[in-house]
């Protein structure tokens, strides 16, 4: 009597094999079920894992089948921590990680939808992870981005003079946060 017991498990990076018992007339235990067609680690469906019974001890048949296994993807551990910065005339982007079931870093974290250069409140921007294992499923959220705007430099020099008559106005520069020159001073 041969009895394999397949596995439905979620993907946990550790290598799983289903799990049997070979069986003699008089309830003994028999040796020589081979379960190692069924030993997975990846994320999968295995619907035709073979097992194999040889007998040593002559008396019985020899017996083979296949039983359906199935690893599940696991959800990635995802962290995106957003920014809240004065304006400095770079780009900005959200920092963030994706974590595996074992510590392990993994890639397909897209955070190029919070990226922004510009003053703005940005409460829906938008990350993605992809898995490029098999192992994880994708996931997509979002994060709110701040970019506050930034005080100018202003110079206004004023003027010391003696009556003319003619009408007189102060002169003055208004600086950006790269040294540009910024219209507006009035």
């Amino acid at each position: 009597t041969i009895n394999v017991t397949p596995y439905h498990v979620t993907y946990d990076g550790n290598p799983h094999t289903a799990i049997g018992t070979a069986t003699g007339v008089k309830g003994e235990s028999l040796s020589g079920l081979d379960l190692g067609g069924t030993t997975h680690t990846n994320a999968g469906d295995y619907p035709s894992d073979p097992w194999t019974f040889t007998d040593v001890t002559g008396n019985y048949n020899d017996a083979s089948g296949t039983v359906h296994d199935q690893i599940d993807k696991a959800n990635a551990t995802i962290n995106v921590t957003p920014y809240h910065v004065t304006y400095d005339g770079n780009p900005h982007t959200a920092t963030g990680t994706a974590t595996g079931v074992k510590g392990e870093s993994l890639s397909g974290l897209d955070l190029s939808g919070t990226m922004h250069t510009n003053a703005g409140d940005y409460p829906s921007d938008p990350w993605t992870f992809t898995d490029v294992t098999g192992n994880y499923n994708n996931a997509t959220g979002t994060v709110h981005d701040r970019i506050d705007k930034a005080n100018a430099t202003i110079t206004v020099t004023g003027y010391s003079v003696i009556y003319d008559g003619n009408p007189h106005t102060a002169t003055g520069t208004a600086t950006g946060v790269k040294g540009e020159s910024l219209s507006g001073l009035d």
